[in-house]
């Protein structure tokens, strides 16, 4: 169980050392202590700087989008009653990313960096609106998964009409590299953008986790119980638009994240999804900081893009899922 006090203490050692390792691996070799310490005396050197401006932000994105995507995915296949449930999978990822190409494709991203979240906040507001409203009334797991792929089709073809249209091919290169998922360049200005909207999201989907245990007894019986369907659906709703939007709007699309993980964290918490909620964020996290520490790793001319990687591990992982017929 992974409520017991060993396994709790080792995810939380786990994170803290893949933190520290991201913090220190890098293509340049840092001395990390000093680097570290120099940097709380404000002391300038070329190590604190690719500590303290580069590669720490870098580790915070990380923790952001793993916790983001995995609490984001577990809280769709507890609300859809779908395994293969998952921002990507479901096209929200693909709607938010369209809604950032938008705000960068018409120039509104120009007058202030903020646009750009906030398009991708509202296009994935609308996707989450409307996968939830067509399969609220049907019991079809694979409705949700054909919706989906409608709606990342969709959202896939206006993007690439936008880029289609522009006549800036500076632009476009920076969007289709964008899309492929990174968090190489974030500042902390991008922490500080992403950071808040995925903490309010992740207040709405906590507060619906214990609603979700009921919800795995059927609408009908949870709503004889007292659960609010359309005040669940609400906070799902908000929460996963919140999280997918501010994360999408700052690193692209780091898919299959929110599939796999819940699925890794079920076993060990008896199948509910009131604590498969609260411990997927971790194992998500950890698995984001061990991909992007094997970015690093990995001896390429150019860095492998985050969501590259994710996108090779999780994609044969759906495969599988849908051979097995957990559906």
């Amino acid at each position: 169980m992974l409520e017991s006090r060993p396994l709790k203490a080792f995810t939380g050692l786990t994170l803290i050392l893949l933190s520290y390792f991201s913090l220190k691996i890098g293509h340049v070799e840092i001395d990390f202590f000093s680097a570290f310490f120099d940097g709380l005396s404000q002391n300038k050197t070329a190590d604190t700087i690719i500590l303290w401006e580069l590669r720490l932000p870098r580790t915070l994105m990380c923790l952001i989008v793993g916790s983001g995507l995995g609490l984001a995915g577990a809280a769709l296949q507890g609300y859809l009653r779908n395994p293969l449930a998952e921002p990507s999978v479901v096209g929200i990822s693909s709607a938010a990313a369209l809604g950032a190409v938008c705000s960068i494709g018409i120039g509104v991203s120009a007058y202030g960096i903020i646009y750009t979240p906030i398009f991708a906040l509202v296009f994935s507001m609308a996707a989450c609106w409307t996968l939830i409203h067509l399969t609220q009334n049907t019991d079809s797991k694979h409705s949700v998964i054909l919706i989906g792929v409608g709606i990342s089709a969709l959202a896939g073809s206006l993007t690439t009409l936008i880029l289609s249209l522009s006549d800036n091919p500076f632009a476009v290169n920076e969007i289709v590299f964008w899309m492929l998922g990174s968090v190489t360049d974030v500042s902390y200005f991008h922490v500080l953008i992403s950071g808040p909207l995925v903490l309010l999201g992740a207040f709405f989907l906590f507060k619906s986790s214990s609603d979700l245990n009921l919800l795995s007894l059927g609408q009908e019986t949870a709503s004889s119980i007292g659960v609010d369907l359309k005040r669940l659906r609400l906070d799902i709703l908000l929460g996963t638009a919140l999280i997918v939007g501010g994360i999408t709007s700052v690193t692209g699309i780091v898919g299959f994240v929110g599939l796999i993980t819940p699925h890794m964290v079920r076993p060990f918490v008896n199948h509910e999804p009131k604590r498969t909620l609260i411990w997927s964020p971790a194992i998500a996290a950890i698995l984001i900081l061990i991909s992007d520490i094997a970015i690093r790793i990995i001896p390429t001319t150019g860095e492998i893009k985050l969501g590259v990687l994710t996108s090779l591990l999780g994609t044969p992982f759906f495969l599988y899922l849908i051979s097995q017929k957990r559906y």
